[in-house]
């Protein structure tokens, strides 16, 4: 069994940072003011489901690197995993807890999660150079719009305050929708999965 653990920065503070981070304290500050407790209990909710999402998205740029390429071995492993999350109607927290733990402790080796932590960060560090330069154009803006990977709407989802039917709000949900069908992250999937079976 692989004892590697991804650094505690991670979870939740890759969530967090996500959802809140702002660049200015003050800003950060106001932001957390505005989400409700009920808001709080879904994004914690949603944080095993985000978790695996993210990593998912991750995975492709393994394959950019021969030393952290997956083997045929690896691939065949991690193939079923992904063809659930492909077919899921949706995905429960309980589900996407289990299935990430087996990636990271039974299919990936350790010098391919710390390679996955650093392409974690470096994520990160786009994503808030891109709110920033959003913010700034928008001078100020609001964390309605915050993306959080894998939630469709980012927070203005989770609040269900969204215009777009009872639809939209339900996807923000923990357990009533696949981010693994949603635009991007489905397609990349697609690609993945078909990259891996010709391992």
């Amino acid at each position: 069994m692989n004892t590697f653990t991804r650094p505690a920065r991670f979870v939740p503070a890759a969530l967090t940072l996500t959802a809140l981070s702002l660049g200015a304290a003050s800003a950060q500050q106001s932001a957390q003011r505005q989400m409700t407790p009920e808001m709080q209990a879904r994004l914690k909710a949603m944080q095993p489901i985000t978790d695996l999402a993210q990593t998912v998205r991750l995975l492709p740029d393994l394959e950019k690197n021969r030393a952290t390429a997956l083997s045929k071995a690896q691939a065949a492993q991690l193939l079923p995993i992904l063809t659930t999350l492909q077919k899921a109607a949706a995905v429960q927290p309980n589900d996407a807890g289990k299935y990430l733990t087996q990636i990271e402790d039974k299919i990936l080796t350790s010098k391919q999660l710390t390679a996955l932590d650093g392409l974690f960060l470096k994520a990160e560090k786009e994503r808030e150079a891109q709110r920033a330069q959003r913010q700034s154009a928008q001078g100020g803006g609001q964390t309605a719009g915050a993306r959080i990977p894998g939630l469709p709407g980012g927070l203005g989802a989770l609040g269900g305050n969204r215009s777009g039917g009872q639809g939209q709000s339900a996807q923000g949900q923990p357990g009533q929708f696949n981010p693994f069908k949603q635009d991007r992250l489905a397609d990349q999937l697609k690609a993945y999965v078909a990259l891996l079976k010709k391992k």
